[in-house]
């Protein structure tokens, strides 16, 4: 079964706070109300090169990941609003552009906690206004900084405001066996 596009949920933290070690006062808020299609581009950055003995050999520099959301409307009664506002319009750069990004892949709607990943971001809107369908403030999200793995539990999920926790996803049991989050009997590979 494959997921569907709502597996994977972005939300940032809009108190705009800047290191991963700041994720617990985060308060973070789902990206997406008006949006049909989003993706994070990986920019991936790739050099080949080709020697003297007719070899090509490939520089793996990383990637320079990038997210664009767009449209999002102007909302007063969504936290982020404000933020983005204050940044277009005060052409703010640097630290106040800076907060934290919480990306949430649900791969199983059933499971107690789901896989996340924290990563310190800077937001930038690309412009402001819009046509007769809203006032829109589209913007870029880039990697800037650390990003640490961990999950949010279903629970947290349903708040709206997800908490994240370090680390790998706890092992469950059933009864004295542990089994592992994809079900699993811990060791089995089964």
């Amino acid at each position: 079964m494959k997921l569907e596009r709502e597996a994977l949920g972005h939300y940032l933290d809009t108190k705009f706070n800047k290191k991963v070690s700041e994720a617990a006062s985060a308060e973070f808020e789902i990206i997406g109300d008006d949006i049909e299609e989003m993706s994070v581009e990986l920019n991936a950055d790739t050099e080949q090169v080709k020697n003297i003995l007719g070899q090509t050999k490939t520089r793996d520099n990383g990637y320079a990941p990038s997210m664009e959301a767009d449209p999002f409307y102007a909302d007063p009664d969504k936290k982020l609003y404000p933020k983005l506002r204050d940044i277009a319009m005060n052409r703010l750069k640097g630290d106040p552009c800076k907060t934290l990004m919480l990306e949430v892949l649900v791969e199983d709607t059933e499971a107690e906690n789901h896989k996340a990943w924290l990563r310190e971001v800077i937001v930038k809107p690309q412009s402001y206004g819009g046509d007769t369908a809203g006032f829109n403030i589209p913007f870029s999200v880039s990697e800037d900084g650390e990003s640490v793995e961990g999950y949010v539990s279903a629970e947290s999920m349903m708040t709206g405001n997800p908490t994240f926790t370090v680390g790998a996803l706890p092992i469950l049991t059933k009864g004295k066996v542990p089994v592992t989050t994809a079900g699993n009997t811990a060791g089995s590979g089964k």
